[in-house]
């Protein structure tokens, strides 16, 4: 016989209006046990046996209500059952515990954190000071406001033996301490937290900063520096000592660190960029521009031409008629072939040279602009006013074409040469330019004969030797074969052999391309004649590295054959991500790992590993891509704000990958640290119903 509810309901209410709340009972019993989803009347029933003094029977009704109430997300209903148990169980536990989080999700703050408390000291009074001190964090981060809490939290973790997560708990109040503007508070937490771990990034950075609001730089300083020392390969470290250079104005000791780090490991060379924003931001436009030039192959060998931009337009906006700086954007928009702005910049390098009587760079500048506009006849003019004939003087008509398009050819992506802009003068150590192609640009103009050339070097117009030619010609054919344009390097070499024959560097150049294709990753040393050499030291704006580096008292340092070859993939993969062929740059980024270690004093392994998961993302493959970043959190010392970058990404990629529960485990990892990192609040509110 099936059973009929509504007469059990109507049975059950009748003996409620007669007090018969045993007879009750016995109905709504018969209820729950035929629809255990009848929560209403699964609650009436908690109520009742708890008017019976049943206790242990109501707890039950009312924990499997609440349990109910709170996976739906209706917390105030699982507030209000929850507090119907603890008037019957006011020692409970479980019952603290699922309070504290449902006033969380709910937003009562206050609520929350007594109830926290509750937990934290009973945990304390069992001696279980483990489980004591998460529940502290978990108040620490409910109560923005409540610095002392961490000093306390960290204190009971040295006393647990614990000093990894002292130093975070010192460091944590410090840096609400410097929120709130309180210095000297700050330094004496990240003072305790460096008395436990002396390397700490996180604690030596927030110390440095704290140190300067209260004029102890100099103090912080030479800390800073002895742990540098102690691990010269550290990178965090080294970056650390550069930042800590500028904050306290010693701009030459953080040029010096960071020159002898991009010496070592090339992609070290975003130190640059910072201390030149550091001088763009003391409106030193000159020094600023020096460091952009140290840097500017690497940006764009790495695809970064629209930060080399950004930093260009800032020098140029203090400084518009800044001669290096234009020579820069000129680099620029060469290497982009962007023919308009690049004529536009020659224009105004031209003008700036003009009107500062920089007499070579102002030819330099108008021989550019004869070749991107040859019907043009003012540039010619005024190139003969200076007592130079235009040495281009036909152009095909593809290339015409082209220009008149907007367009540049292909062989034109090499552009500028390397040694031609990466370079600092004996006068005022900002790179200066050459006379001869300084700007010059791989174009389908016709080459000029030797004929031609013997003829303008008779009328003294070439504006160089023979020999500093043809060693300025080489030095782009190697700036073209260490970039990979095999293409273009064999062809320029070509034409360099129909120029000047067979000569020893050039055929000598030529065995060592050969090398270079089939993957010898030795660098390529062209020996010099002995013409080029001699005139090698009246030459204008050539870089020399050795000698700039000697005159910052650097010493030389060996480069071993597998951090070249690490550095070589990594900066391979980097540019094929930057050009999307994904599959290319995962591979090249796994061979890189495969020669570095998590433990080996740099962060290479960290960032290969990042930057795959990042690639295994963009290829559709988020489980892949977790994996990686798993592997990145092996990496030893992580800041914290490293490893919260990590677990959103792992968060993101599992959720990606259709595993929301691994996905929240990631983000509630940050949002514990930072509930203001990215967008994980608005992530856990959305899809996991915090509030």
């Amino acid at each position: 016989m099936a059973f009929d509810k509504s007469r059990a309901m109507r049975n059950a209410e009748r003996y409620l209006a007669q007090g018969k709340l045993r007879a009750a009972i016995t109905e709504y019993e018969q209820v729950v046990e035929n629809d255990p989803k009848d929560f209403g009347t699964l609650n009436l029933l908690g109520d009742l046996y708890s008017k019976v003094s049943e206790t242990k029977a109501a707890i039950a009704c009312y924990t499997t209500v609440a349990e109910h109430y709170s996976k739906q997300g209706f917390a105030q209903k699982a507030i209000a059952v929850y507090n119907k148990i603890s008037r019957l169980q006011p020692n409970s536990l479980m019952v603290a515990e699922r309070l504290a989080e449902l006033y969380k999700m709910k937003g009562s703050l206050a609520e929350a954190k007594a109830q926290y408390i509750t937990v934290a000291e009973h945990y304390q009074s069992k001696g279980r000071m483990t489980e004591a001190l998460a529940i502290w964090k978990q108040i620490a981060v409910l109560d923005a406001n409540n610095t002392e809490v961490y000093q306390t939290i960290g204190e009971a973790y040295i006393r647990e033996g614990r000093a990894d997560e002292a130093t975070e708990a010192f460091c944590e109040g410090a840096g609400r301490f410097v929120r709130r503007g309180e210095y000297n508070r700050a330094f004496e937490l990240y003072s305790r937290a460096l008395e436990l771990l002396p390397e700490n990034i996180r604690a030596l950075a927030g110390y440095i900063d704290a140190a300067a609001n209260i004029g102890r730089g100099d103090e912080a300083i030479k800390r800073i520096e002895k742990a540098a020392a102690i691990h010269p390969l550290n990178r965090d470290l080294q970056h650390l000592l550069i930042d800590s250079y500028l904050i306290t104005q010693r701009e030459a000791e953080a040029e010096k660190v960071a020159i002898k780090l991009s010496e070592r490991e090339p992609s070290n060379y975003i130190k640059f960029l910072d201390i030149a924003r550091h001088h763009i931001s003391r409106k030193d436009a000159a020094a600023a521009t020096r460091l952009l030039a140290m840097a500017s192959e690497h940006l764009l060998a790495t695809g970064r031409g629209v930060e080399f931009a950004t930093l260009i337009k800032q020098i140029l906006d203090l400084e518009p008629a800044l001669l290096e700086a234009l020579r820069l954007e000129v680099r620029l928009f060469s290497w982009q072939r962007d023919i308009p702005s690049l004529k536009d910049s020659l224009t105004r390098l031209a003008e700036a040279a003009r009107k500062q009587s920089s007499e070579e760079d102002e030819k330099t500048a108008l021989r550019e602009l004869i070749k991107l506009v040859p019907f043009e006849t003012s540039y010619a003019q005024r190139l003969s006013e200076l007592g130079e004939a235009s040495v281009v003087t036909t152009v095909s008509a593809g290339f015409a074409e082209a220009v008149s398009d907007g367009e540049i050819a292909a062989e034109s992506q090499g552009a500028v040469s390397a040694a031609q802009f990466n370079g600092v003068s004996e006068n005022n150590g900002v790179y200066t330019g050459s006379v001869e192609g300084g700007f010059a640009i791989v174009s389908e103009a016709r080459p000029l004969s030797a004929d031609s050339i013997s003829k303008a070097a008779a009328n003294g117009n070439t504006g160089s030797t023979p020999a500093e030619k043809l060693r300025n010609e080489i030095e782009s054919i190697k700036f073209y074969v260490d970039n990979g344009y095999f293409e273009i390097a064999e062809r320029a070499l070509n034409e360099l052999r129909a120029e000047f024959g067979n000569a020893e560097e050039i055929n000598h150049l030529s065995s060592l391309i050969a090398q270079k294709q089939k993957g010898d990753s030795t660098p390529i040393i062209i020996a010099e004649t002995a013409e080029s050499a001699g005139s090698k030291d009246g030459e204008k704006g050539i870089f020399d590295l050795d000698e700039f580096r000697n005159e910052l008292g650097l010493e030389a340092e060996s480069i071993s054959e597998v951090e070249a070859d690490y550095e070589t993939r990594y900066q391979t993969a980097v540019a094929y991500q930057e050009m999307g062929l994904l599959e290319q740059a995962i591979a090249e980024f796994q061979d890189a790992a495969a020669l570095v270690r998590p433990d080996d004093g740099t962060m290479r392994f960290f960032q290969c590993a990042s930057l795959l998961g990042m690639c295994f993302v963009q290829n559709g493959m988020p489980k892949l891509a977790a994996r990686w970043y798993e592997r990145a959190l092996e990496t030893p010392g992580l800041a914290s704000e490293q490893k919260q970058a990590i677990w959103y990404e792992l968060g993101a990629a599992f959720e990606a990958a259709g595993e929301p529960e691994t996905a929240v485990k990631y983000y509630e990892q940050v949002y514990a640290e930072n509930v203001d990192y990215r967008d994980v609040k608005e992530k856990l509110r959305t899809d996991y119903a915090i509030q």
